[in-house]
């Protein structure tokens, strides 16, 4: 069931005021208003319903926050093809302090945590507030069955939570975007101080740390039904909050030298308190795995099919979804999966039309399908291979890039009707039991190794990526082998977390906190750089590639895909039954080409279950081919001349690139790229002399200027 409609509903009654623009913001004029507000569960409910408007805004989760602002890795990639500055560009890391795209985030952020301080003031210090305890039955040490005074949840202590969290989610992606931040946990009516001071990311985290925990004891569980879970913040939410929290704030980040304005290195916490956030996260994420109210039930398929079609189930992945409305909010769907035109002006309904068009812009990196095993399910799911024209015919997608078909407006059993674009209201699961699952393994591994309930966690992912009859190979022989040492463990953690993960947000923030996000971007370019140059003759680099990444690219890069046009017959990679759709014959390999023999005859020769069919018979137009053929699509990564296409050569452009004369360049810490030369024989002589990326995002110029010099910017900026 959906439960958002009552989120907008709820704001015209809403009488809090919110920033619109952070360092500009006047004290609200209608507090007196507050108390009526605050003085009944019912109003206070419509109050909270505001700052869930703020999380479900296209400018932050509804959209930016994993379009624009999903940053390049070897898993989700944006191709660009521009050889200068742009400086609007942060997927590539290329931005200025003046870019509008920046100051949009920056203050859709504050403007989402000064809804929420001014919610929390106001239901803090309302008559209706309070925390009281209640007696529980528990064990002694001894044995002996007592009682204890345990906190508890109402109503109203449950809203307070639900409030602290989405506080939480927004100070988290400021931390990743900017590091140290201004900071402050009230509202603009509680202080005199507009300009709230730069704080140390690790102070900022060990306040919301410790606010979630004491706030999470007075909320109910997900496994209650006073929480419509999982469109709403349960306490198990929360606690995986405080888990996220603790291991962004216990590894590494990027770090300015405060006397060199382009000094910065990727650092970390001391062993001390790495320890303690680390045992944080294992000790929050244990409780919601030791509280046995999610499973990994539902395949991974269903989970994002369900959410196209706006099925919320509780006690399954998803711990919490955030809640869009059909027609209001959410890009979801629309940016990703397969690109589909739709014609509003032509009065004809093709196959598409129902759908509306979609934009399927997000996408993940030409290479990341080879990082899958053969029989992982998750990969034919995620991994798209085409697109669709205004008339509903389908084309091979072989670019830059592979559609992320985890969620696709397409995905919807009726559609969301011919003249929508956006605001498909198709929730997104921020939160999942599966990254719960892999954050504790994550954390057991840091701090007592590959135990085995580390590896039962995740063993448990596992599982529902593969068929049972795998199992013994690809769960149990697989983990065993990857549990030699808590570096073996840690990789297979994180290459979880990439197949999982794909288009969430999560992959370069994971490398992040590992301080591996150099090496993998490093590499990520090479990829592409070196086997654009095989596929144009030959490449010093690609040997190296090959053995880095354990895919032998030479014999597999698939440069040429066969393909034939077919009905949908049953296919559960592609969920839609009303499209036309290709089979493809080689989308993981190489292979002799096939076309020689007719299609008819290939089909029936493999038992293959499709009916072949030709353009015409898709779009009805007598200008469309009527003839049943083999597709040929080509890869090409090369111009004219020979030379490398930019797209190969700047779609990391802040970190990696090259120069005019042809020289790969890295961009080091004073903004200048210098050359790199690249050491084919050793991955880990490049590796070790790689500067760190610099991802970190420069604090808008408006919002440095109303400082009055109290902000200023590092990092190069």
């Amino acid at each position: 069931m959906k439960i958002n409609k009552i989120f907008i509903s709820g704001l015209a009654m809403l009488s809090l005021t919110a920033c619109n623009d952070y360092l500009e913001v006047d004290p609200a004029t209608n507090v007196a208003s507050t108390s009526l507000v605050f003085g009944s569960e019912g109003e206070t409910r419509t109050a909270l319903y505001g700052v869930y408007a703020k999380v479900c805004s296209d400018n932050l989760f509804g959209n930016r926050l994993y379009n624009d602002f999903q940053l390049n890795s070897d898993v989700d990639f944006y191709a660009n093809s521009n050889e200068a500055a742009q400086g609007t560009q942060p997927r590539r890391f290329d931005v200025r302090a003046d870019a509008n795209n920046v100051e949009t985030l920056w203050n859709n952020l504050y403007s989402a945590v000064e809804t929420a301080n001014e919610f929390i003031y106001n239901l803090q210090n309302s008559s209706i507030y309070s925390e009281g305890t209640t007696i529980a039955a528990s064990t002694a040490a001894d044995g002996t069955a007592i009682t204890i005074q345990v906190p508890q949840a109402t109503a109203v202590t449950q809203m307070m939570g639900e409030a602290k969290v989405m506080r939480a989610m927004f100070y988290s992606e400021l931390l990743w975007y900017w590091g140290d931040i201004p900071f402050t946990m009230q509202a603009t009516y509680e202080t005199d101080n507009l300009v709230p001071p730069i704080t140390n990311r690790q102070a900022v985290s060990d306040a919301l740390i410790a606010d979630l925990m004491h706030a999470a004891e007075y909320m109910f569980s997900d496994q209650s039904a006073t929480v419509a879970a999982p469109e709403r913040i349960s306490q198990e939410a929360a606690y995986a909050m405080i888990a996220r929290l603790a291991l962004q704030a216990g590894g590494y980040s990027l770090n300015h030298d405060p006397n060199d304005a382009s000094g910065y290195k990727m650092t970390r916490p001391n062993d001390v308190d790495r320890a303690t956030y680390y045992q944080i996260a294992r000790e929050y994420t244990k409780r919601i795995i030791d509280a046995g109210g999610h499973a990994l039930n539902k395949s991974f398929r269903d989970v994002f099919v369900d959410e196209c079609n706006f099925i919320a189930t509780t006690g399954d992945d998803p711990i919490f979804e955030i809640p869009f409305a059909k027609g209001v909010n959410s890009n979801w769907g629309y940016s990703q999966g397969p690109a589909s035109g739709v014609d509003t002006g032509d009065a004809t309904d093709y196959s598409n039309s129902a759908w509306g068009a979609t934009n399927g812009g997000v996408r993940t990196s030409a290479f990341y399908r080879y990082s899958f095993n053969d029989n992982d399910l998750r990969r034919n799911y995620i991994c798209g291979m085409w697109y669709y024209s205004s008339q509903g015919l389908p084309t091979i997608r072989l670019d830059y890039s592979m559609n992320n078909n985890k969620w696709s407006k397409l995905w919807n059993t009726n559609g969301l009707g011919k003249s929508t674009t956006g605001a498909t209201g198709i929730n997104f699961a921020y939160i999942r039991y599966a990254d719960v699952l892999l954050m504790f393994a994550e954390a057991e591994n840091e701090l007592y190794g590959p135990t085995a309930e580390a590896q039962d966690a995740l063993k448990t992912v596992r599982r529902r990526a593969f068929d049972s009859q795998d199992w013994a190979d690809m769960v149990d022989s697989y983990v065993a082998d990857a549990s030699n040492n808590k570096t073996d463990f840690l990789k297979a953690v994180l290459d979880e977390r990439k197949w999982e993960f794909a288009g969430e947000n999560m992959r370069w923030k994971d490398l992040v906190r590992n301080n591996m996000y150099s090496e993998k971007v490093f590499f990520t370019f090479l990829e592409y750089y070196a086997m654009a140059e095989a596929m144009a003759g030959t490449s010093s680099y690609i040997d190296m590639v090959e053995e880095y990444d354990n895919v032998p690219y030479q014999t597999k890069f698939v440069s040429d895909m066969y393909s034939i046009l077919v009905k949908n017959y049953d296919d559960a990679n592609f969920p839609n039954r009303g499209l036309y759709m290709y089979y493809v014959v080689n989308p993981y390999d190489a292979i002799a080409n096939p076309t020689s023999t007719p299609v008819a005859t290939y089909l029936t020769d493999n038992n293959l279950p499709y009916e072949a069919v030709s353009p015409r018979s898709v779009t009805g137009l007598s200008s469309s081919s009527n003839t049943v053929a083999w597709t040929t699509t080509t890869l090409n990564w090369t111009n004219d001349d020979g030379s490398l296409r930019n797209q190969i050569l700047y779609s990391l452009y802040g970190f990696i690139r090259t120069n005019s004369a042809g020289n790969i360049q890295v961009v080091n810490n004073n903004g200048v790229a210098q050359n790199f030369n690249v050491d084919a024989s050793s991955a880990e002589a490049n590796i070790n002399r790689l500067p760190a990326v610099r991802y970190i995002l420069p604090i808008p110029s408006e919002a440095i200027a109303r400082s009055n010099g109290a902000y200023r910017n590092y990092y190069g900026y």
